[in-house]
């Protein structure tokens, strides 16, 4: 092999090298482009003073969800009211007995819901092509201002009551992600606790197959 043929073999094989190299190195949006982002896709960091919880790790979260899903925003609904279930026996069915022998009206909260076109389950049962996702009002201070237009990975649990057979889910900030640049994933919610950033850490702005990787290892 002559000489230019051997440079041209030694720039084929680099480039190899170099493509190959790109391919398997982290696939990560920059600090900089993430903060770029966080402009219309801010983390959700309200906290409601009169109400006493605490912030869930996202493995606790699929322990108590459904599914999560890939799906995209249509519209916002008007607030919905969402009547809990009452069964007698039931803790709420005996304190809708107690609120009506006081002449009370039972507790409906106020829910903001979206409705959502669902791409892809990821994880856990069917969910139908079109669904609502919603929260209690009473949250709203912290959880996601969704729009339309927005594509998001969602954990959601089926609502009790008639709201379920509507094909209706609530979810929070704590299971929410945002899908942004395309294929690219940025938490909704995160926080100093070790317990929530470690996962976090490892899956804010890299891609949606690495979140959903993780996520099935998690789920498994």
């Amino acid at each position: 092999m002559n000489k230019l043929k051997r440079k041209a073999a030694l720039v084929i094989l680099t480039t190899v090298f170099v493509i190959g190299c790109s391919n398997t190195s982290t696939d990560a949006l920059e600090q900089s482009r993430i903060q770029e982002l966080r402009k219309d896709y801010p983390l959700s960091t309200g906290t409601v003073p009169y109400i006493n919880m605490r912030d869930i790790p996202f493995k606790e979260i699929l322990d108590v969800t459904d599914s999560v899903i890939v799906a995209e925003v249509i519209s916002q609904f008007a607030d919905v009211s969402v009547e809990l279930p009452s069964e007698p026996g039931t803790p709420e069915g005996k304190l809708a007995e107690k609120d009506k022998s006081r002449g009370f009206e039972s507790y409906k909260p106020i829910f903001i819901a979206y409705e959502v076109t669902v791409d892809e389950v990821i994880i856990g049962d069917e969910v139908k092509d079109t669904a609502n996702i919603m929260y209690n009002s009473e949250l709203s201070e912290m959880e996601p201002r969704l729009r339309p237009g927005m594509k998001i990975i969602a954990a959601v649990k089926k609502m009790a009551g008639p709201q379920q057979e509507e094909g209706s889910y609530s979810f929070t900030r704590y299971g929410t992600y945002y899908i942004v640049d395309d294929h690219y994933v940025l938490s909704a919610f995160d926080s100093d606790s070790e317990e929530i950033s470690s996962f976090t850490n490892i899956t804010n702005g890299r891609t949606v197959d690495y979140l959903k990787n993780k996520m099935k290892e998690l789920w498994n």
